[in-house]
C-alpha cells in the first residue's frame, strides 16, 4: 500500500492495523493541525484520475457553502446515487447510507465531532461503516458522497464473503494499482521500495488540497 500510494504521490501517515484503528487517526489528524485528512484502508486501489477527481469533489463542496463533515470517496453502495446531487460535474450527492470506509475525507470539524462522539459511545458489536451511516440517518453527520467512488476495496487480492465491494469494482474504468504493476513489475512483490525513476510523468505534483493546513 505505501508503494502504491508513493506511486500516486500523496504523502500518508500509515498506521499499524494490529495497534490502531479509525479513531488513532481522527486524534492524529486533530492533534497535527490538518483541516482536512483523506483516511484510506490498507487493501484499496485507485482510479487513475483518483487525486483530480477528489481536489475537484472537495473545491465544489467549498465553493458551495456546503458545510460538510465527511465525503466518502471510497464506499460500497451502488444507492449512493439516489442521494440529492449537490454537484454535476464532481459528482458529489448527499449520502444515503454509504457502508464500507473503503476511503474517506474529513473535515476538522468532523473528526472532532467522530472522535468525541466515538470515544463516549463506541460500540464494539457494531462495525464502524454501520455505527456511521446511522449517525447519518439521525442527522449528526454531514456526509457526501461520489458516485461512482474513486477508491474501492480489492476483493480479488484480498478475498471477502461481502459482495457489496464487487458490485462497485464494476464501476470502475482505470486502476491505478494495475498501471503501476505495468511501470513496476516488482510491486507485486512488496518488497522493495518505488524507483522515482519509474513513477508516471502524469502525476508530478503533490496534490494541494493535501498540502493545505489551515482550510
Amino acid at each position: 500500500m505505501s508503494e502504491l500510494l508513493n506511486y500516486m504521490h500523496l504523502r500518508a501517515e500509515m498506521f499499524s492495523k494490529k495497534h490502531s484503528s479509525h479513531l488513532d487517526a481522527w486524534r492524529d489528524m486533530i492533534n497535527k493541525g490538518y483541516g482536512r485528512a483523506l483516511v484510506l484502508e490498507d487493501d484499496i486501489d485507485f482510479e487513475l484520475d483518483a487525486v483530480s477527481v477528489i481536489g475537484r469533489a472537495l473545491d465544489a463542496l467549498n465553493s458551495t457553502a456546503v458545510d460538510w463533515d465527511i465525503l466518502y470517496v471510497g464506499h460500497c453502495s451502488v444507492e449512493e446515487k439516489k442521494g440529492k446531487e449537490i454537484s454535476t460535474n464532481s459528482k458529489i450527492h448527499k449520502s444515503t447510507h454509504p457502508f464500507c470506509t473503503s476511503g474517506y475525507v474529513l473535515s476538522r470539524n468532523g473528526a472532532k465531532k467522530l472522535f468525541a462522539y466515538f470515544i463516549e459511545h463506541n460500540q464494539q458489536e457494531h462495525a464502524l461503516d454501520v455505527q456511521l451511516v446511522a449517525l447519518i440517518k439521525r442527522k449528526m453527520l454531514k456526509s457526501y458522497s461520489l458516485y461512482p467512488p474513486v477508491v474501492y476495496q480489492r476483493r480479488d487480492l484480498y478475498p471477502s464473503d461481502d459482495g457489496l465491494e464487487l458490485k462497485i469494482a464494476k464501476k470502475f474504468k482505470n486502476s491505478a494499482w494495475d498501471e503501476a504493476l505495468a511501470f513496476v513489475p516488482r510491486l507485486a512483490n512488496w518488497v522493495d521500495p518505488l524507483d522515482s525513476v519509474y513513477l508516471n510523468p502524469a502525476f508530478k505534483h503533490i496534490p494541494s488540497w493535501m498540502e493545505d493546513r489551515n482550510h
